[in-house]
């Protein structure tokens, strides 16, 4: 099987909740295609490389998928572009399948968003502990940046 992932870029004034009625309604679209979700999740506000749409900052929200209808692709991609709410958004081919994140083993293994447990683990404190290897090296780079200054 082929597995992608997709890295899409949108408004980073959004309401969470909005951003997780983006988030499912790309989900939506992406099942239309027949393929399986691996991991969706938000990877963090950064700033951009240039200005999209007066924005310098934007929303990444990272997905993972293994392919499904090949021919379906193509519409999902052509979707995703005439998206309003998707400033930008690029897809890769991965060379291997990717991990579940932590916050997709919590939803298999069964909590229900309204339980208490869940509560708990999405406190700024326990985010802060759970950041990406990526952002970890950000996070390093930026001291290091304020060090040398």
């Amino acid at each position: 099987m082929r597995y992608y992932e997709t890295i899409y870029i949108v408004d980073p004034n959004l309401d969470n909740n909005v951003l997780d009625k983006i988030m499912e309604e790309i989900s939506k679209e992406l099942k239309k295609t027949e393929s399986k979700l691996i991991n969706h999740k938000v990877w963090g506000k950064k700033r951009l490389a240039y200005q999209i749409d007066n924005q310098k900052y934007g929303t990444y929200v990272l997905l993972h998928f293994e392919e499904g209808d090949q021919s379906k692709m193509v519409e999902f991609s052509t979707w995703m572009k005439l998206n309003n709410s998707v400033i930008r958004h690029m897809t890769v081919l991965l060379k291997e399948k990717p991990e579940l994140s932590v916050e997709e083993i919590k939803k298999d293994e069964g909590l229900d968003k309204d339980t208490p447990t869940e509560k708990q683990n999405n406190s700024p404190e326990v985010d802060e502990v759970k950041l990406d290897s990526n952002q970890e090296k950000e996070k390093k780079n930026d001291q290091k940046l304020e060090e040398k200054k």
